[in-house]
């Protein structure tokens, strides 16, 4: 299980890294905060058409093949940011790092849900998203000081040599990917009949929610940050500080789950992410930033363990790969959406309004999670 969390924290490290080097490097080249919310909205569109297909792909074929053809893309999506060295390229770099990464993540999830015993599934997954923590603190903290140190297009490079990781340890190691899955009977297939179910539709909807208020302090800190004066350095530390507060609820995550029950502690999270979002814009000073990063990471911090093993739980047999698919389109949905509105709001009216609508959205996530 270890290998498989190595290799998700070396491309979930370029996904959330090279995130940070694209807005800071669109900033440099001169885009406004529109287009760069359009190269963030790029992340997402292949991954909102191939999600479902790609987690078929893994209930049928398997896992390896999916999670080379993912860390291929990452690799390509490094190496085109390092010797394209021009804005055009940055809409390519998203494109492909989007690609690699819903082949990747979908199969990783998958995979951690089938090994091992039914019993350690929920220990998997809390291992994953410790993972997952890591990988939030290490790509936007390696990114800012290597850009600070040795500029945009050699930390593409030196992002490149990530994929290093999950290609060794599949090339040496791939009988990790062949787990034994239940076998959904010989029938249509219809994505459709997953949304028919209420409790796994309110599920899907509140995991596109949640991760649109993650991915919004993701894309939208490196641009306040750059308009308040602060280095990539300064910004890469308010991304690692919450990170780090990812971190640490996930590993006590155990210990909540036994104080209370799943919903009610969503919605207290949640609610205490949002009331931090309704007064990040009125701070300047780098050490209150940093510990209101913390503070929202705390919050949004238990959101991704839960979710995935509540999907992996609720899936019908044979298919938990397409239901994982399924979640991460509606994932996708929002990384399209909110790349897109928060880029117009922040340009016409600035910072507040954006933050203020990400405040809003978890008020509707502790909503549904409380349901």
């Amino acid at each position: 299980m270890y290998r498989i969390v190595l290799m998700s924290i070396a491309i979930h490290s370029c996904y959330l890294g090279s995130k940070v080097v694209l807005s800071l490097l669109a900033l440099e080249l001169g885009a406004a905060q529109a287009l760069i919310g359009v190269l963030a909205a790029l992340y997402a569109v292949v991954p909102l058409f191939l999600g479902i297909y790609s987690g078929r792909l893994a209930d049928t074929i398997g896992m390896r093949a999916p999670m080379l053809i993912g860390t291929a893309f990452t690799a390509a999506a490094m190496l085109c940011g390092f010797f394209w060295r021009d804005l055009a390229a940055l809409f390519l770099v998203a494109t492909l790092m989007g690609t690699g990464f819903v082949f990747f993540n979908v199969s990783a999830q998958n995979l951690a849900g089938g090994y091992g015993r039914p019993e350690q599934r929920a220990r998997n997954f809390s291992i994953l998203s410790l993972g997952y923590s890591v990988s939030a603190f290490i790509g936007p903290m390696f990114g800012g000081f290597s850009i600070d140190l040795a500029g945009h297009y050699w930390t593409f490079l030196y992002f490149s040599l990530f994929t290093l990781v999950p290609f060794t340890v599949l090339a040496l190691y791939g009988h990790l990917t062949r787990v034994e899955v239940p076998q959904h009977p010989e029938q249509e297939r219809r994505t459709l009949d997953l949304l028919g179910d209420p409790p796994l539709r309110r599920l899907i909807l509140t995991s596109g929610l949640a991760v649109a208020a993650s991915d919004l302090f993701a894309f939208y800190m490196p641009i306040f940050g750059h308009s308040i004066g602060l280095t990539a350095s300064e910004i890469g530390l308010i991304l690692g500080s919450y990170a780090a507060a990812a971190f640490l609820v996930r590993f006590a995550l155990p210990a909540l789950l036994r104080m209370m029950p799943t919903g009610k502690l969503m919605f207290t999270f949640m609610l205490a992410a949002g009331a931090g979002f309704l007064v990040l814009p009125a701070l300047h000073n780098i050490y209150l930033l940093l510990l209101l990063a913390f503070v929202i990471g705390i919050g949004l911090g238990c959101g991704q363990p839960l979710l995935m093993m509540m999907s992996y739980e609720k899936s019908p047999a044979g298919r938990t790969g397409e239901v994982t698919g399924l979640r991460l389109t509606a994932n996708n949905v929002a990384r399209v959406i909110v790349p897109l509105v928060s880029g117009a709001l922040g340009t016409a009216l600035g910072a507040a309004p954006v933050f203020w609508m990400n405040a809003v959205n978890l008020a509707a996530v502790s909503w549904l999670a409380r349901r």
